[in-house]
């Protein structure tokens, strides 16, 4: 089954490196860009083989290598958080579009002031859960003496982040044996991601939801860790209780985080053997999700919008039946976006749009159709959710960011080689389990790619939008670490001997 699984999903990522390699977006050369994806495999290699080797020297000089770890992560993660605030804040720009009418109803509602309409979240009932979750943040904000909330709101987004990466620390230090190199890897990587960097400034849907899914993932595991080490009880349901309610927030705030839900629910069927035991703590997990979920959401029937939904919702046909159409995106579905806005009522709508998918669900096999698409979706590595278009001040850094900035085609040629080279080393780890034996590998591994699988099947199914990416960067991030680590345990055995890291954990426990 498993092998199944990674068969196809290679099949799927060869497909996509093939289309994206010969049409990158933004003009970018694609010789220089499959060449400068090159260079960033080379790095993250070099990357992987330097921690390796600084961990076998602390190892052999008897250093206490977890303790030295856990100090520099906390010291890391100070550093990591002013570095990013600070860039926040000098990329820091006026809301736009979608995120203009979220931003100004959530400030509007966390002042006590009116809110001029309510038509825009009657229409796109899909970003009222954000609006909740936004406004929650600000009013804090402004009950904590903020008098400009986005600076709290802000140092909210940055502990996420803080939070997420020590997450992937704790994960990757799950995906088999221990190893603290592995661990550091993540760390790197996350780091790399350079659309982490210059998007954290905004508050839409996708940095809402951001680090929900594998926060609750790392908590999870925590508490099934407890379980097995005999933890207390107590502090074992308090994890769960608190992965439950993440999850909820980041689910709220962006449906596609419950893509991982899914993974975790196959994955657990598949070696319930192993798993059966914690089968009471999956049910608290995923009946804890529901009803924090539906509480959530509930918040969204309260507000006034809800008087104008039938006039103005769009249903959700709408997104599928554009994701059939040219290339996916607004610009090559004029008819239907205009036949959505003549309509009467959702109802008229939801037929109109069935309408246009009876029309066109043949396209979804047509070559033409597919390459378009995935250009769209997967041939820029910017993976921007906001834009920065009206910037408080211009500055240097604007000027890389911005697609009219003088210096935005030297950034969408690192970010676009950089996101080709985790699909390439995603393909490595999928081609690396259909031939390899993963019997003994840890079950989170298929978690994982499943979940990257399961992002990419609905975002060909769905509208086209490359921002849709932005929100599973820290689970692409656990998936080059395993990509790297199938290499590094293939060369290993070519080479006729275990790593010198465990022969010297050998050592010491003997």
């Amino acid at each position: 089954m498993k092998r199944f699984f990674y068969g196809v999903f290679s099949l799927f990522l060869i497909v996509i490196l093939a289309v994206v390699i010969r049409h990158p977006q933004n003009n970018l050369i694609p010789s220089r860009i499959f060449i400068y994806m090159l260079i960033w495999v080379l790095i993250l290699g070099v990357i992987r083989w330097a921690l390796d080797f600084l961990e076998g020297i602390l190892v052999k000089n008897g250093r206490n290598v977890d303790k030295i770890s856990r100090i520099g992560l906390g010291c890391y993660l100070i550093v990591y958080g002013i570095g990013i605030y600070i860039v926040s804040l000098i990329l820091q720009s006026d809301p736009v579009t979608d995120y203009d009418f979220l931003y100004h109803t959530a400030y509007k509602l966390a002042t006590g002031q009116a809110a001029e309409s309510w038509n825009y979240f009657s229409m796109w009932t899909n970003n009222l859960g954000s609006l909740t979750i936004l406004t929650f943040c600000m009013r804090l904000g402004v009950c904590l003496g903020f008098s400009e909330p986005y600076y709290f709101v802000l140092g909210l987004n940055v502990l996420q982040l803080m939070a997420v990466i020590g997450s992937l620390y704790y994960l990757a230090g799950r995906l088999g044996e221990k190893s603290i190199a592995r661990q550091w890897f993540a760390v790197a990587v996350f780091t790399l991601w350079l659309p982490v960097w210059a998007c954290t400034n905004a508050f839409y849907t996708d940095q809402l939801s951001f680090g929900g899914s594998v926060m609750a993932t790392a908590l999870w595991v925590y508490a099934c860790d407890l379980k097995q080490c005999g933890g207390s009880r107590i502090k074992r349901v308090g994890a769960i209780l608190l992965a439950a309610l993440v999850w909820s927030v980041s689910i709220v705030a962006k449906a596609t985080s419950a893509i991982a839900i899914v993974a975790m629910a196959v994955t657990f069927f598949l070696v319930w053997k192993k798993a059966k035991t914690f089968w009471k703590s999956s049910l608290l997990f995923l009946l804890a999700i529901l009803l924090f979920t539906g509480a959530l959401s509930c918040v969204s029937d309260s507000y006034p919008s809800k008087a104008d939904e039938y006039r103005l919702k769009m249903p959700l046909e709408y997104w599928i039946a554009m994701g059939m159409i040219g290339n996916g995106t607004y610009a090559d579905n004029e008819d239907l976006v205009q036949g959505c806005y003549y309509s009467q009522n959702v109802e008229e709508r939801r037929e109109f749009c069935r309408q246009m998918i009876r029309e066109n669900w043949k396209n979804m096999f047509r070559a033409d159709h597919f390459v378009e698409k995935t250009a769209v979706i997967f041939a820029s590595g910017e993976i921007s959710p906001t834009s920065h278009i009206y910037p408080r001040q211009e500055s240097l850094l604007w000027h890389w960011v911005y697609w009219e900035g003088d210096y935005y085609w030297k950034y969408s040629c690192l970010t676009t080689a950089y996101f080709y080279a985790v699909l390439l080393l995603m393909l490595v780890g999928t081609i690396y389990r259909v031939f390899a034996p993963c019997e003994k590998e840890s079950p989170m591994v298929f978690v994982i790619y499943l979940t990257i699988f399961g992002l990419f099947l609905f975002m060909m199914l769905w509208e086209a939008q490359n921002k849709q990416l932005y929100n599973h960067i820290s689970w692409m991030t656990l998936a080059v670490v395993c990509g790297i680590e199938g290499v590094r345990t293939l060369l290993t055995k070519k080479m006729g001997r275990t790593p010198c890291i465990n022969c010297e954990k050998e050592k010491q426990n003997a």
